[in-house]
């Protein structure tokens, strides 16, 4: 699926209180976060948006400034508008809902090792955490995720196979989220994670190249797409000295962050 296609796979919904210009700019940072798109591909043309939803020109521009003001995007004269690279920007992407835009936004070059992939029945646990019946095929995808070839997470998802039926090996050189919006269209919106500290056994430490028994976070992450359907429930497991987590207080709220090390 093109990025187009992607971005269009549902229609805006024009009776939404929330502008057209903020669902379309909502649908691409979407795109971006799925890890698809690199510094060297271009985003749709403001012509081909307008012509796909049936936009005006001027509301396709806001959307496109707005992510130009908040260095999401830039525009390059005579080859259209790409996403910005993080090492030339302010080390933000706003939209760092895969492992490899976290590594991008780091400043680090990701990578996974496949360690298995396997198609079995729901558990009880997963089964909830997609709002599937249990015993539902899943795929179990378990990959070692580096950065600049230093191991900096243990995962293991779980996504239904109606999504992706024709998972391979090979097709997780790419990030999962952009093989999932490929193959059906779902976009991430949003995850919600829960973090548990532990202590890593013998197997997992010489994964992550650390001793055993070293300190560790275990985070329990489900995605959720546009419509708010979840997709993936994930087990991540990173050493205590690769990530931090910063908490923010302020009269807005509370706002915690992740900071690889």
């Amino acid at each position: 699926m093109d990025s187009l296609s992607a971005i269009a796979a549902q229609p805006l919904e024009a009776e939404s209180q929330t502008p057209l210009y903020q669902q379309l700019k909502q649908r691409i940072l979407q795109l971006i976060a799925t890890g698809a798109l690199g510094a060297s591909t271009p985003l749709p043309t403001e012509k081909q948006l307008c012509e796909r939803f049936g936009l005006s020109r001027a509301t396709v521009r806001r959307c496109f400034k707005d992510l130009v003001d908040e260095g999401r995007v830039t525009r390059r004269r005579g080859q259209g508008t790409f996403v910005q690279d993080p090492a030339k920007g302010d080390g933000r992407s706003g939209a760092e809902l895969s492992f490899s835009s976290e590594m991008e936004s780091a400043g680090r070059t990701a990578a996974s090792r496949v360690l298995g992939l396997r198609k079995r029945e729901s558990s009880k646990g997963v089964s909830r955490r997609l709002g599937l019946p249990d015993g539902t095929p899943v795929w179990e995808v378990r990959r070692l995720r580096l950065g600049d070839d230093v191991p900096m997470q243990l995962a293991t998802a779980y996504i239904p196979c109606t999504l992706c039926p024709d998972l391979t090996e090979r097709d997780l050189e790419q990030s999962l989220y952009a093989l999932v919006a490929e193959a059906s269209g779902a976009l991430p919106a949003r995850a919600e994670e829960a973090y548990e500290a532990v202590c890593l056994d013998a197997s997992e430490a010489k994964l992550l190249g650390v001793r055993p028994g070293s300190a560790a976070l275990r985070v329990l992450r489900t995605s959720f797409d546009s419509a708010g359907r979840p997709f993936e429930a994930s087990v991540l497991i990173e050493p205590g000295d690769k990530s931090r987590l910063v908490v923010t207080l302020s009269t807005e709220g509370t706002e915690l962050r992740r900071v690889w090390e």
